[in-house]
């Protein structure tokens, strides 16, 4: 059963703070939520004579912290692409002396030092491990058979 609105109102907000808090004559209510409260500043006309102390200071809430600069997503490239594409093939799975895709990649981790394929695409190091593995292979694949 789906409920049904039987009764909407609304309300200026103004008109709701003036009925629940006594503000008496000001010039502007401004209110915000922060968090879950409601937070409202109520201003007195410009010269107002009124009595200051009957006023809480209010503190500003402090800004909320800014989340750490984020760096730019890594994605996969063409080593990345490369990589996942020879896991699949037997020839490769055969000179790699695995049986299975997750063999090959394995094989490709622990040689090129990576945990993932894509850091292929973003670290030097593993990045010529792995284009000297491809070479080693191409060699492997050019062989004459014996």
């Amino acid at each position: 059963m789906t409920p049904m609105i039987i009764h909407r109102y609304s309300i200026p907000l103004a008109e709701v703070i003036k009925a629940l808090l006594d503000v008496g004559d000001c010039e502007k209510i401004d209110a915000v939520l922060v968090g879950e409260n409601l937070v409202v500043d109520v201003i007195a006309p410009a010269g107002s004579t009124e009595d200051k102390a009957d006023f809480a200071e209010v503190e500003e809430p402090p800004p909320a912290p800014e989340p750490p600069p984020s760096q730019p997503e890594r994605k996969g490239g063409a080593l990345a692409q490369k990589a996942g594409i020879l896991c699949n093939e037997g020839a490769f799975q055969l000179w790699a002396e695995v049986r299975t895709p997750d063999a090959a990649k394995a094989f490709i981790y622990k040689r090129c030092g990576v945990d993932s394929r894509i850091d292929l695409d973003h670290e030097d190091e593993p990045a010529a491990k792995f284009r000297e593995l491809c070479l080693e292979y191409q060699v492997w694949l050019e062989m004459p058979d014996q």
